[in-house]
């Protein structure tokens, strides 16, 4: 069978669908196994509600979804069961396993700081910090955050891209405390930075990679003339039939749980001191840095937003799932007023005690700094004469609602949710994902921009009602750009430029190609390389 008729993704996934979805449900059922295909024993405390989702969809078990999902709803569907299953309680011994022994009743037990699946997942920070990575994986991982990012972007400045992309830019929330964020990646996309004969935690060893010449990989003998698998490209899951993986050179390799790379970025807000908001929020111990005096405070922080994006062979451009916390903010309402967000009804939440983000009764005589102007973004002290306080309330709106398909999904994940789980205060916002695979799959050499894969929703090509954001990590660029606009135009590998920006003491600029600068090599949508990178 040759490359074309075997590793296509999108129509040969949908024919396979009613036997991954078998494997699924088995999955659900059964203990042991490997990785995020285990279930614990599910314990229902509630009656479910309508269920919109027809194959994959939230359950009450630790299950990654598998690669069949084609439209908006299936999409949705499949996030919050991946949601579910990252937010089980992790393996103490296996860093990326969910606990055997943890049961349903205990899922989002409020109060509880142990790690759940993805935050035993290694931080960007710690791969790319330049330490020896051996065994690196199966290190017990700190039990308190070091947060210091005051954005997702790290080190990055897209401002010349896009019109709210600064490294500069940062979030405060009512109480004068900033949002702080880390990035996280699985142990797939370890396992393929760490690899043998390539040094992907440097500019050199990713140039290396990219510039491969690569190899066809049939089930018959190799084409010399045939497409060339290899390059930077990282794995999508030998889990996933018909599909394999490959090094940098083009070798077919199996990495980490073959699932498929996963990245995760969370934004993370100190919550008050007395614990009385600990039960709406997944919570965490943590050191932050404040970004001026560079003094530390140890405070108990609460997850306020979560992108999870994932490369599967069926959406080799990635899918991207983002969740919030229900205070964040209101929706944004004409000339510049503002409603409240419509939520599915749910019987175990307790009442707001009103918006993190957003103060509704703000005076723009009591606010010197923002007027309480909307969304709008911050500048430093000492910028063109400029003042913006890091400890200044801002005034954040969703501007695109969530839309009726993510709710109806969210109102049956809450239908099946333990009384008492902080995730009963977390929804679905959206999902971007291609409608289209590239055939044949990607090779060696590829360069920015990428294929998008006629993506749904369409992000920027669309309109601002086709912009999927988070308030929390796109809090000012939610009618300028989606997940796939930057990542597919400008995720590149880092550059002897970048490295020299930062060791000078300046953020990374990211620029549009032009004739005396060509297009860069891409980093297989990931931001990670070009910001994390140190040498």
């Amino acid at each position: 069978m040759s490359i074309s008729s075997r590793r296509i993704g999108v129509r040969f996934f949908a024919a396979i669908a009613v036997l991954l979805f078998g494997a699924y449900a088995l999955a659900g059922c059964q203990r042991g196994g490997a990785g995020n295909q285990v279930a614990a024993n599910p314990s229902p405390t509630a009656s479910p509600g309508a269920n919109p989702c027809t194959t994959v969809g939230p359950s009450q078990t630790s299950a990654l979804p598998p690669a069949i999902q084609s439209n908006q709803l299936a999409m949705d569907c499949a996030a919050w069961q991946t949601f579910i299953a990252l937010n089980w309680q992790a393996d103490p011994t296996k860093p990326g396993y969910p606990d055997p022994s943890a049961t349903w009743a205990s899922f989002g037990t409020p109060g509880s700081t142990s790690d759940t699946v993805w935050q035993s997942y290694l931080d960007a920070a710690t791969v790319f910090g330049g330490g020896n990575l051996q065994g690196a994986w199966q290190r017990p991982r700190p039990a308190t955050l070091t947060l210091v990012r005051t954005s997702k972007f790290g080190d990055l400045d897209l401002s010349s891209i896009f019109q709210a992309g600064a490294g500069d830019h940062w979030l405060t929330n009512q109480r004068g405390d900033l949002t702080f964020y880390n990035i996280l990646m699985n142990q797939d996309e370890f396992a393929f930075v760490t690899q043998k004969g390539f040094d992907l935690t440097t500019a050199a060893g990713q140039q290396k990679c990219a510039t491969q010449v690569g190899k066809p990989v049939t089930d018959g003998p190799p084409d010399p003339d045939g497409p060339k698998r290899g390059g930077f490209n990282m794995p999508a899951g030998n889990q996933q039939n018909g599909w394999d993986d490959t090094d940098c050179a083009g070798n077919v390799v199996v990495f980490g749980q073959g699932v498929g790379s996963m990245e995760i970025k969370a934004a993370w807000t100190p919550l008050p001191a007395d614990h009385s908001l600990d039960y709406r929020y997944k919570t965490a111990l943590a050191t932050i840095q404040d970004p001026v005096t560079k003094t530390t405070r140890n405070v108990t922080v609460g997850l306020v937003g979560l992108h999870i994006i994932r490369k599967l062979p069926g959406q080799l451009p990635w899918v991207w799932a983002t969740f919030e916390q229900i205070d964040n903010t209101p929706d944004e309402a004409a000339n510049g007023g503002f409603s409240a967000p419509s939520l599915p009804a749910n019987a175990n939440q307790k009442p707001s005690p009103g918006y993190t983000f957003f103060n509704p009764d703000c005076q723009p005589a009591k606010d010197p700094v923002y007027a309480c102007r909307h969304n709008m973004p911050p500048r430093p002290c000492g910028s063109g004469g400029i003042c913006m306080p890091f400890k200044a309330p801002m005034q954040i709106t969703r501007i695109r609602p969530v839309d009726a398909t993510a709710n109806s999904v969210t109102a049956y994940a809450w239908s099946l949710m333990p009384a008492g789980s902080v995730f009963n205060y977390y929804r679905l916002i959206d999902v971007q994902f291609p409608q289209t695979n590239p055939s044949p799959p990607p090779g060696p050499g590829l360069r920015v921009p990428l294929t998008q894969g006629n993506p749904m929703p369409a992000g920027a090509a669309g309109g601002p009602q086709q912009i999927v954001s988070n308030t929390t990590l796109e809090s000012f660029q939610q009618t300028s750009a989606s997940c796939m606009d930057c990542h597919a135009n400008f995720a590149s590998i880092a550059s002897p430029g970048l490295l020299q920006a930062s060791s000078q003491g300046h953020l990374r600029q990211i620029t549009r190609a032009t004739a005396a600068a060509p297009n860069a090599y891409a980093s297989d949508y990931s931001f990670i390389f070009a910001a994390e990178t140190k040498r």
